[in-house]
């Protein structure tokens, strides 16, 4: 770089050197100005050169000066992380006897909230069990059924007096006993009368038998806030600031605009129409002037040529024949 410049220098003293000479000897030569010019632009890109090389090189100390606070850094860091290591390993193991506290590795109140916000899709909708208890019912007995059947009731009812017989006691019932036997009797009656066949349920309760999904569906899923959340982050808009409102303010806008563009372009169109209809209209009655005005004049020039020869020294002429006078008439016609 030192001696690209020292050139550049050089050839500026040259060419100076000859300018001023020719100056000198007053004949001024315009090649030696122009090499004084060439010469100096050349010193102006060497020095042009020179600053980017400098910058070059300052950056490039820089870089190494952070390169090397960087490599200093990395070298303490991992001096650390040795000598943290070493301590680790020195400390003693702890050996931790396990408790009946710490036999899950969660808590109640964890559990709770787990259950609670799973709660809407562990169960069915009401409209599937129609109202019907899906807990399991316990298992009964032979004993557990002939207690609390109706002889077992009314045994219990009447022999009170231990040692009584049961066949005498069933024989004389109570008249409760009789009284809510009847009362029964209908209902279940009623009961079986009013309840629907089998086939005919699901006609009357769409979801009868509708299959239960534990989760949501994809369907559901994709239409969801997620779903249009994930939609505007794939069109580039910000969901924090999107505002659907101004979004339709903004489109039903746009619309307005476009319609007001598309109308102000009609009306421009019927407008150059018009204009264009009204000068061609103008230049058909301005040929159709031109045309009358140019029958007028033949015809005036026609008559004229035909008084003529009458006119000749001063006593009147005779009339041309008949038979002449219809060709004027022929020349108009073609003319027109």
């Amino acid at each position: 770089m030192d001696k690209k410049l020292d050139a550049s220098f050089e050839r500026v003293e040259k060419a100076l050197a000859v300018l001023i000479d020719s100056m000198s000897k007053y004949t001024p030569s315009e090649k030696a100005a122009n090499g004084v010019v060439k010469a100096q632009r050349e010193l102006f890109l060497g020095l042009e050169e020179l600053e980017i090389h400098q910058r070059n090189v300052a950056r490039i100390r820089q870089l190494e000066q952070e390169t090397e606070a960087l490599d200093a850094q990395t070298k303490q860091t991992i001096s650390a992380l040795w000598e943290m290591r070493k301590e680790l390993v020195a400390v003693a193991p702890t050996k931790f006897t396990p408790t009946k506290e710490e036999k899950y590795p969660f808590t109640t109140q964890q559990l709770l909230d787990y259950a609670r916000r799973i709660s809407r899709n562990t169960l069915p909708p009401p409209g599937v069990t129609n109202g019907v208890d899906l807990s399991p019912a316990a298992p009964t007995t032979p004993d557990d059924q002939s207690a609390g059947g109706p002889n077992g009731s009314f045994a219990n009812s009447i022999g009170g007096g231990g040692g009584s017989d049961p066949g005498t006691a069933a024989s004389t019932p109570a008249p409760g006993v009789q009284d809510s036997f009847v009362s029964q009797a209908p209902s279940q009656s009623l009961t079986g009368a009013t309840e629907l066949p089998v086939h005919l349920k699901p006609a009357v309760n769409p979801l009868e038998n509708a299959p239960f999904f534990t989760f949501p569906t994809i369907d559901r899923i994709r239409s969801g806030a997620l779903a249009q959340y994930q939609d505007l982050v794939n069109r580039g808009i910000d969901p924090k600031i999107y505002d659907p409102e101004e979004e339709e303010r903004r489109l039903k806008q746009e619309e307005q605009e476009r319609k007001e563009a598309e109308e102000r372009a009609r009306q421009e169109m019927e407008e150059q129409e018009r204009r264009m209809r009204e000068e061609r209209e103008r230049m058909a009655r301005e040929r159709e002037l031109a045309r009358q005005q140019q029958q007028q004049e033949g015809g005036i020039d026609r008559r004229g040529s035909v008084l003529a020869p009458g006119q000749g020294g001063g006593q009147p002429g005779r009339s041309a024949p008949k038979q002449f006078t219809f060709l004027d008439e022929d020349d108009d016609d073609d003319e027109d």
